[in-house]
């Protein structure tokens, strides 16, 4: 459907299919709460409202990009693996105005694992489209090569989250720039009307909440008011 000329025949490559299906899976997201099925198709549609927030990055406009984008575009000023320990240098200072983009996350504060998931895939992609040099793959290779094993990095838990890998993917798949925030959306819509679905099934269920352990300081005694 994205790719096929028509009137001419189309081999779906399955290496490029999976590498789809991972791209949706982990990009999918949950819903909250009870919600007319309305809500729950517009929640992924308002995405780009809720996510152009400087620190998603989203491309909707010249101040705000999507992280994927972002990413990419930090590799292709970087330009080339010598350039890279300058990069970092620069990253580290901060008054050099330099950010490292496709790194850290909000929730996970060690190797995404959906990062790992996707690596493998761009391997796996690159590969088979016979584009391993890729230039701006072996860059991303090398920067994170670096970034894990320098302390500046991993004493912030600044490891590569998802977004790193998932714009070159996409890249390489031959999706424009200017739809990866498409893709991002479609993905989170499945998530949305799974937990909907999964919601409205339970009559018992009430509202969703994570489950919270308190961690906080055990009974302690207190001094009545008049003897503090």
């Amino acid at each position: 459907m994205m790719f096929a000329v028509p009137a001419e025949e189309y081999k779906v490559n399955d290496v490029l299919v999976r590498a789809m299906d991972r791209i949706f899976l982990l990009h999918a997201v949950m819903s909250r709460t009870p919600r007319p099925r309305r809500c729950a198709f517009a929640g992924p549609l308002g995405e780009p409202v809720r996510l152009h927030r400087s620190r998603h990055r989203l491309a909707l406009g010249a101040g705000a990009r999507r992280c994927e984008r972002a990413a990419l575009e930090m590799l292709e000023e970087i330009g080339d693996v010598s350039k890279v320990t300058e990069f970092i240098r620069k990253v580290k200072d901060k008054n050099s105005g330099v950010r490292l983009m496709g790194f850290g996350h909000r929730v996970y504060k060690n190797y995404d694992p959906r990062a790992k998931l996707m690596r493998e895939t761009c391997h796996e992609v690159l590969n088979e489209l016979g584009l391993h040099d890729d230039r701006l793959f072996k860059l991303a290779i090398a920067l994170e090569k670096i970034a894990l094993e320098d302390d500046y990095f991993v004493s912030r838990k600044l490891y590569p989250n998802v977004d790193f890998y998932s714009g070159i993917v996409q890249r390489a798949l031959g999706i424009p720039v200017a739809m990866f925030t498409c893709i991002f959306s479609l993905a989170r819509t499945v998530g949305w009307i799974a937990q909907w679905q999964e919601m409205i099934s339970d009559p018992e269920y009430k509202i969703g909440r994570p489950r919270q352990l308190y961690q906080g300081p055990t009974k302690r005694d207190v001094k009545p008011i008049d003897k503090r």
